[in-house]
């Protein structure tokens, strides 16, 4: 580029009209060509140079973001499905296991079952004592509106706690008639003041014993003995000659 400057300089100084001056002219205007296409190249080098650089700065910048923003969406999705799964867990561990209407879990035996077999024998003279159910005692069961307590078939621990004539009315067809008036003791062992009433209801699947009439009434005044959840025993016994149940919570 010095070069080419310098011979610009000296053809300034040349005498206008000489040969010589014309042929430097000549040999000036082939190199400046020259170097012009030299600089040109170098300049168009130099773009690419940098062109090529500054996309691959780009494209290493945009692989780093993208990088960063994957591992922070893994890490999300990691902590989310942890927490999920934590969650889970702990719900899980809190549910209280209900039996589901239908099932038959395990007789339970314990003190309180035999302190009311005993009560009943030795204390009220009671004979023929049988274990009828033994249930979870639902939010129906405790409902006003219900008014009973309700014993289904498949239930059963025995259906052999009735004489032949006592089946027959509660099987009958006739409305108010297939009722048997029985007395019920209490989870407190007393005897309940009012009296109750067994009948039989046919149901979609199955066929139900229920007590009713004042069962609402006796569950109110029992409620801090028979929650709503808990797990009850019905048992039958016979007092002169008479048929009578009684409740009790195992749990």
């Amino acid at each position: 580029m010095e070069d080419t400057l310098v011979l610009i300089k000296h053809a300034n100084f040349i005498p206008e009209g000489s040969s010589t001056r014309r042929r430097n002219q000549r040999i000036l205007t082939t190199k400046n060509n020259q170097y012009l296409r030299k600089i040109e190249e170098l300049a168009n080098d130099m773009l690419r140079f940098f062109r090529d650089k500054e996309l691959k700065n780009k494209s290493n910048a945009m692989s780093v973001v993208k990088d960063e923003v994957s591992a922070e969406r893994l890490r999300k999705s990691k902590g989310k499905r942890l927490r999920s799964t934590t969650s889970v867990v702990k719900n899980v561990s809190k549910k209280r296991k209900v039996p589901k209407k239908g099932e038959r879990p395990p007789v339970v035996t314990n003190e309180i079952t035999q302190r009311l077999n005993e009560f009943i024998v030795d204390e009220m003279k009671g004979t023929d004592v049988k274990l009828v159910i033994q249930k979870t005692l639902y939010k129906s069961d405790t409902l006003k509106t219900q008014n009973r307590l309700n014993m289904p078939f498949n239930q059963l621990e025995t259906n052999k706690f009735l004489t032949e004539d006592e089946r027959q009315i509660v099987e009958s067809d006739v409305p108010k008639e297939n009722n048997i008036e029985v007395s019920l003791l209490g989870p407190t062992l007393e005897m309940y003041k009012l009296k109750m009433e067994l009948t039989m209801w046919p149901m979609l699947s199955t066929y139900n014993y229920v007590l009713k009439t004042n069962w609402y009434q006796f569950w109110f005044d029992n409620k801090q003995h028979l929650k709503e959840g808990s797990k009850i025993q019905v048992w039958s016994f016979r007092r002169d000659q008479q048929l009578c149940f009684a409740i009790v919570c195992v749990e």
